[in-house]
């Protein structure tokens, strides 16, 4: 576990502390979330939640000599994002095919290829995540919140493809999970996020 978090955060710093890298931004917001639910017969779960995420991103152009000399601050680059993000999803029975509430901290790794000019920046690409906790909480029986068992009752590894438009200090983000979370056979469980956060530069 511990590897997974050095590998994100080395990615991060190798970009961050790149001599290229132009701007450093803070930002955290609200989540509106959820995990698609198949199973092999015709059923499906997908209620959503709210949560939330904060993190860093950095902007890392492709030609620094020009995008430093360009007043609008046009120019293509990759924008790494760094952030911790709580995902989940209500009544659904991925787990035990019972329903329940189901709340994921990630721990998540967004490269997007981005073209950014006038403060606006429209991005693109993967991201990858880990889960680092999970609970869960019944609808049925004694209706306690348990920890998850990321071994037997839901994957913790989670990627896909992220969409983002930023202007000025607000970002809009879609996260298009593709990675598989169920654990039963014949059985699908996919993320889904849109985000909204406050973009604050630090470093420009």
């Amino acid at each position: 576990m511990k590897s997974i978090y050095k590998t994100a955060f080395a990615i991060f710093c190798l970009f961050s502390l790149n001599a290229t890298a132009q701007r450093l931004d803070i930002l955290g917001g609200i989540n509106m979330t959820g995990i698609k639910y198949k199973t092999a017969q015709p059923k499906t779960d997908e209620s959503g939640n709210f949560g939330y995420h904060v993190g860093l991103a950095v902007f890392v152009p492709f030609n620094a000599t020009k995008f430093k000399k360009d007043d609008d601050g046009e120019g293509y680059g990759l924008i790494p994002t760094l952030q911790y993000v709580r995902k989940g999803s209500s009544k659904n029975s991925v787990i035990n095919n019972s329903s329940a509430d189901i709340k994921l901290g990630f721990l998540q790794l967004n490269l997007p290829l981005a073209y950014t000019a006038n403060n606006i920046d429209i991005g693109v690409g993967p991201y990858a995540a880990y889960a680092m906790s999970g609970t869960k909480k019944f609808r049925v029986g004694n209706g306690e919140k348990e920890k998850i068992d990321f071994d037997n009752e839901l994957g913790r590894m989670d990627y896909g493809v992220g969409i983002q438009l930023t202007f000025h200090m607000f970002k809009f983000q879609y996260d298009l999970g593709l990675a598989n979370l169920a654990k039963g056979n014949g059985d699908k469980a996919n993320t889904r996020s849109f985000s909204l956060s406050l973009n604050i530069p630090l470093v420009q």
